[in-house]
């Protein structure tokens, strides 16, 4: 199969796995949720001989056109975990590990996931310099408050072309950055998660809610509609999936920062 035919089947595997990955998942943030199988998902590279450079959009911060969002996403070069998006190239069976290889000396790279280190609790931002802290940020989706769109990035494509240059709607692209294209998809049925800010030092407990940013998640937890061009939203995932998916590829339950309004 052709890489962009790849890339569509990419799309609407993203478009149909967001829904069905939410459900129950509402529990999963409490780590009781058992219907998200995570024998589904693939780790990359398999081999230690293979590149491991991916792009991370989980905390990034995106812009529309024609409802698609284009997300300004870290280049990573680390262990990822993906929805494994099979496909045939003749005959020969293919998944996203193959895509990450193919894109090394094609221009490209792929979405895949790791825990981001700002959202971690013992995160230094004094000297890792990644950034300000970040926390994650629920957004259920109530009859009273419904939850709007997010970005569905895993498996989305990004352009080493756009690495070191100014992007429409999202400015300035560092040479570490990378814009990655992803659906924008309206929220599961029980909510989704996106990064925000953490405004205290990590680690620190949000007793008095002056850690997180409640303009922020009412902004971005409830945008309605994708039809007009430059729109902003985050990259989300379903309710707890990140959680379940840092276990999985670090062996051990994450440690984050976390914002949930009432």
């Amino acid at each position: 199969m052709p890489l962009k035919s790849a890339s569509r089947l990419a799309t609407l595997w993203l478009v149909l796995a967001f829904p069905l990955l939410s459900i129950g998942a509402a529990n999963a943030e409490t780590g009781t949720d058992a219907s998200t199988d995570l024998s589904l998902f693939k780790e990359c590279p398999v081999s230690q001989d293979d590149p491991n450079t991916f792009a991370l959009c989980a905390t990034a911060k995106c812009w529309t056109v024609d409802t698609v969002a284009y997300c300004k996403c870290d280049v990573m070069n680390e262990q990822s975990i993906s929805l494994p998006f099979h496909y045939k190239e003749g005959d020969e069976k293919k998944d996203v590990c193959d895509l990450l290889k193919a894109g090394i000396d094609n221009g490209f790279t792929v979405s895949t996931y790791a825990t981001p280190r700002q959202m971690e609790t013992d995160y230094d931002p004094d000297t890792e310099k990644l950034g300000p802290p970040m926390a994650t940020y629920s957004c259920p989706n109530t009859e009273s408050a419904p939850a709007g769109y997010s970005a569905q990035c895993d498996g989305g494509f990004c352009f080493k072309s756009t690495q070191g240059k100014d992007f429409p709607g999202i400015g300035a692209v560092k040479e570490d950055e990378i814009i990655c294209s992803c659906p924008a998809v309206p929220s599961p049925s029980a909510g989704f998660q996106m990064a925000g800010p953490w405004l205290c030092a990590p680690g620190d407990r949000n007793t008095d809610g002056t850690c997180c940013d409640k303009s922020f998640h009412d902004k971005l937890c409830s945008v309605k509609s994708v039809n007009s061009t430059g729109t902003e939203l985050m990259v989300g995932a379903p309710l707890g999936v990140a959680k379940l998916l840092s276990k999985k590829l670090d062996g051990k339950d994450p440690a984050i920062n976390r914002c949930v309004f009432k």
